[in-house]
């Protein structure tokens, strides 16, 4: 076996600390739960919007149908 494997892998492994410890500091370390919640209550709030036009439309179709049949 020749050891430029095991030189290499060294080198890798001193070399893997390093970036975990970069990718630490981009991290953010808060978080602002306001903002969290504002984007939860949009979301709700557009499905919500989407339900009602979609039942309206609903019965809105019943009615046309209603009124051609009779």
């Amino acid at each position: 076996m020749s050891t430029e494997s095991l030189n290499r892998t060294s080198v890798i492994t001193s070399e893997y600390p390093e970036r975990i410890s970069e990718k630490k500091d981009l991290s953010p370390s808060k978080v602002n739960i306001d903002v969290l919640k504002k984007r939860v209550f949009e979301e709700k709030k557009k499905e919500r919007f989407q339900n009602r036009v979609l039942l309206g439309m609903f019965c809105f179709s019943i009615a046309i149908l209603g009124y051609i049949v009779v």
